[in-house]
């Protein structure tokens, strides 16, 4: 069983007088129980479309959709308990203070009292000393921490964090990926996505791309990594040059500043020793040297610049 079971999911948006907006065609993902799963795209890709529909705030067009074997569309209200959801949009109300409100919701999951985890979620996420604090009283970064608190309240097996550290601080931040990564230990299946590639690479362990509505790759981690065939070389030399010399020419070679040069070469052919003479042919002498890896957000661009 998964934790997400999506299979040909549509959604078409009618508009009267102008075209329809089609937002998601014929969608199908598959999330592993207890893993952490990145769903990363450009705005308007369907992500926050696909989002909805999982936490019943939008109607799909075709398809089905399960969320820890449980059927959506057959089972709603049951469907809804093992999701939580994290908004990109900080939209909340204002009439109780934090840990009321928090109280409030465990309530309408039907968490009995002495089952809550309030005081926990309060402390995991610096909310104590909020406590008593309506959400009017808080900062951005605050209310986002609420958002994340909200979603929590009745311990769902699937958590969906739609670009939670938009806008927050580095505190703020490293607290939460804290507390998401317990959580995930603990068994907690968790999506997430964002803009910030960086964090992407360094918590999930699986990532799917998505972009017009569809599913355009969707592979571990380290595949994805290790199909990025780029590596870049960065070359200190003993002097400063301004033009490049004739037997390095037909490398992907650019002259920086600082006397120094960098030099993309194909990290599955052997030519690291090749470039290397070639630089001391050219009469160049090396002071130092680095070689960077390419990364997730190189699988971004490399991946959106063919779509």
């Amino acid at each position: 069983m998964y934790a997400l079971n999506v299979e040909n999911l549509s959604k078409t948006y009618s508009s009267k007088g102008s075209l329809d907006k089609i937002a998601l065609v014929d969608f199908n993902l598959k999330v592993e129980k207890g893993s952490i799963f990145g769903l990363l795209g450009p705005n308007g890709a369907g992500k926050s479309t696909l989002i909805n529909i999982l936490a019943g705030t939008v109607n799909k067009t075709s398809g089905k959709a399960s969320i820890m074997g449980v059927d959506i569309d057959q089972s709603p209200k049951l469907a809804k308990t093992k999701i939580g959801v994290v908004p990109q949009e900080v939209a909340i109300d204002t009439f109780f203070p934090v840990e009321e409100a928090l109280e409030f919701y465990a309530g309408y999951y039907g968490i009995r009292p002495q089952d809550r985890k309030t005081q926990e979620i309060l402390t995991a996420l610096g909310l104590k000393d909020k406590a008593k604090s309506t959400s009017r009283q808080l900062s951005g970064g605050m209310k986002r921490r609420f958002l994340v608190a909200k979603a929590m309240v009745h311990s769902p097996d699937l958590l969906i964090l739609d670009e939670p550290t938009a806008g927050v601080d580095i505190e703020l931040r490293d607290q939460l990926w804290d507390y998401v990564l317990k959580l995930n230990k603990q068994g907690t299946t968790i999506i997430l996505t964002t803009h910030h590639l960086e964090e992407a690479e360094k918590l999930c362990d699986r990532i799917g791309f998505i972009d017009d509505g569809r599913l355009v790759k969707c592979d571990s981690k380290d595949n994805l990594l290790q199909d990025l065939a780029v590596k870049e070389l960065y070359v200190i030399l003993n002097k400063k040059i301004t033009s490049i010399p004739k037997n390095l020419a037909k490398y992907d070679i650019s002259v920086l500043a600082d006397h120094k040069i960098k030099i993309k070469y194909n990290k599955n052919q052997d030519m690291l020793a090749k470039i290397l003479a070639d630089i001391s042919e050219s009469g160049l002498e090396i002071q130092d040297l680095s070689i960077i890896e390419g990364n997730l957000e190189d699988v971004f661009r490399q991946l959106y610049k063919k779509i």
